[in-house]
């Protein structure tokens, strides 16, 4: 009986350290992908900011000091406080662990079918240029526009981006320029130049799309943390949606996927969901 005591201790004090190693690399994580798109590119967004405060707060739960005092009632406050910065914790990484669910489904698994080509349209959404040339993010979607235009030869783009207040041209010419310079032919390119944010990005890329009778299922080609938001906009506005997902630029994914859960559940849990992220 004993022995079996003391072997279930050991258990219990080897699970106790493993689930704190894991607590610690995850919190290592959060703090790294929250600082080093803050030093290194200037990034201040709702996505690196809360993966800073989700660290900070997992210290606390984790590495918390001895507070020398006789009061009770400071003891039990703030035995309390811990506990319920701890369910805030677990119920923040549970509702992204869920939300990253369907988000990995829509950027791997919803893709364009073999031999479907001419059943779609491809919609190219915007993202910040910098002194008339795509940003790393833009240039990454329209690389992966290019592989698939270059491909199927009959399907047409549209390039979807106005222009910001601090940029010098519109998003979609910029767009357009990259793609023919590649070698796509010009005229299966159209420009979009009014969207500011995903929503017109889909709705004015729509309006397109059934000014010129062309398929109305939009293959939308976005970075990977943004296909399932950029299928809920097309869903919202009436359209079918499959996604052309650009290659994942490590640096910046962590601090882009929270952003993204952030904003589905925008979406999801207000009323009027129409998000206004600039350039997003």
């Amino acid at each position: 009986m004993a022995f079996s005591r003391i072997k279930f201790t050991k258990i219990k004090k080897y699970s106790v350290l493993s689930f704190k190693i894991l607590c610690c690399a995850f919190m290592v994580l959060c703090l790294f992908c929250g600082l080093v798109p803050l030093f290194l590119f200037g990034h201040f967004n709702p996505g690196n900011i809360s993966l800073i405060i989700y660290a900070v707060l997992l210290f606390a739960v984790l590495f918390p000091k001895n507070v020398k005092t006789k009061n009770i009632k400071i003891k039990k406050i703030l035995f309390v406080l811990k506990k319920t910065v701890a369910v805030f914790l677990a119920v923040c990484f549970l509702t992204g662990a869920f939300v990253s669910v369907f988000m990995i489904e829509h950027a791997f698994f919803n893709e364009p079918s073999e031999g479907t080509e001419s059943a779609g349209t491809v919609v190219v959404l915007g993202c910040k240029i910098i002194n008339k040339r795509p940003s790393l993010t833009l240039k990454g979607r329209l690389d992966a526009a290019y592989e698939y235009l270059d491909k199927n030869k009959d399907t047409v783009a549209i390039v979807s981006g106005g222009q910001g207040w601090d940029e010098e041209t519109s998003e979609a010419s910029v767009m357009k320029k990259y793609l023919v310079d590649k070698g796509i032919e010009e005229h299966r390119i159209i420009m979009e130049e009014k969207a500011v944010n995903t929503d017109e990005n889909i709705k004015f890329s729509g309006e397109i799309i059934k000014e010129n009778n062309l398929p109305e299922t939009m293959y939308i080609v976005t970075d990977t943390f943004h296909s399932y938001r950029g299928y809920l906009f097309a869903e919202k506005n009436g359209y079918e949606a499959k996604n052309i997902s650009s290659d994942i630029y490590w640096p910046l994914f962590g601090e882009y996927w929270v952003r993204d859960i952030l904003g589905i559940l925008h979406m999801k849990l207000t009323p009027n969901w129409e998000l206004d992220i600039q350039n997003s």
